[in-house]
């Protein structure tokens, strides 16, 4: 099938409760929850099945299930995705350096996510799973002001010292 779905979240205030209930439920294997991602685990051993993961919510941030459909063109299919109808939730990223994702909302309003996950050899391939949960993370820092950079915070200081000392590039009279 061209463009399979690769990937999957559950998403929910609760995590603990969300990893249990589906550990409980259907005896899936879980990663440890990492605590900086929202508590979020990654199903283990999932093959023949797709690679998913659960966690928690963000604050503001509702409940969600979300598919992720492989492509090899990210920005193409958004693009599609967005003429189609869709409503952009996160641009083009690159999340890990081997995952690079996108989402939006189709038409009805379900969260869908495109993904590029670069070749990795076989042998690594089914230890090693893509992450797209820091998407979660990156898209609510998308939400609020960038941080500036470095260079540009040490422009910033310096005009702010300048202007505090009186001084504003021009030379002192004597």
């Amino acid at each position: 099938m061209a463009n399979p779905v690769k990937w999957f979240e559950i998403m929910g205030e609760d995590s603990a409760k969300l990893q249990k209930f589906y550990r409980d439920t259907f005896g899936w294997k879980m990663t440890a929850p990492v605590k900086e991602m929202g508590n979020y685990s990654q199903l283990e051993g999932h093959e023949p099945g797709i690679g998913g993961g659960l966690g928690g919510s963000q604050p503001g941030e509702a409940r969600r299930v979300s598919i992720y459909v492989e492509v090899d063109d990210p920005q193409r299919y958004l693009d599609k995705a967005l003429a189609n109808g869709a409503a952009l939730i996160m641009p083009v990223t690159t999340i890990t350096p081997n995952t690079t994702i996108a989402m939006f909302t189709d038409p009805a309003g379900n969260t869908t996510g495109i993904m590029k996950a670069n070749p990795r050899p076989a042998s690594a391939a089914s230890s090693r799973t893509a992450r797209p949960r820091a998407a979660g993370r990156a898209r609510t820092s998308a939400a609020r002001p960038r941080a500036k950079s470095t260079s540009a915070k040490r422009a910033s200081t310096a005009k702010t010292k300048k202007r505090a000392s009186g001084r504003t590039g021009r030379t002192k009279r004597r």
